[in-house]
């Protein structure tokens, strides 16, 4: 994987929690709690108010990313991204969340499968009358209610 360098800018002024908080579209409050979970702390604080500065302003982008595309909960986040967080466990919460990712692929394939048969069953009305959703049901009876008896 090639990486693009990184664009160089000038340092903005540091933004206050209001500001931050309406260009990430987070609330205030998220941002306070994230600094209460050691996630993203301010730079400064001017008469009581918070001020985000550069670095700051792209660990939220980092840690937005991991919530938003690597689907990772702000506990994983913490987990990954801590200042005592050592590769390992790092390592480990990344790899367990790409189980749990493996793991909905794996059932929304399934479940697009299904609802592919439904589609394509030459029936009028595939949940009436179809063996194979008939099979199915019994089995998945049996498995909850044991065997129906024959009528």
């Amino acid at each position: 994987m090639t990486r693009k360098k990184s664009v160089q800018t000038a340092p903005r002024t540091a933004l206050p929690i209001g500001e931050v908080a309406r260009r990430f579209g987070l609330r205030a409050s998220a941002l306070r709690y994230y600094e209460d979970i050691d996630l993203v702390r301010p730079t400064e604080r001017r008469s009581g108010q918070r001020y985000y500065g550069d670095a700051e302003l792209r660990r939220l982008a980092l840690v937005q990313l991991l919530r938003d595309r690597g689907r990772l909960s702000l506990r994983e986040i913490v987990d990954v991204l801590a200042p005592e967080a050592d590769e390992t466990r790092a390592r480990r919460t990344l790899n367990g969340r790409i189980r749990v990712l493996n793991e909905h692929i794996r059932a929304a394939e399934e479940a697009r499968r299904c609802l592919e048969y439904f589609l394509s069953c030459p029936r009028a009305d595939p949940f009436d009358g179809c063996p194979v959703l008939a099979a199915e049901l019994d089995l998945r009876l049996e498995s909850r209610v044991g065997a129906l008896s024959a009528k």
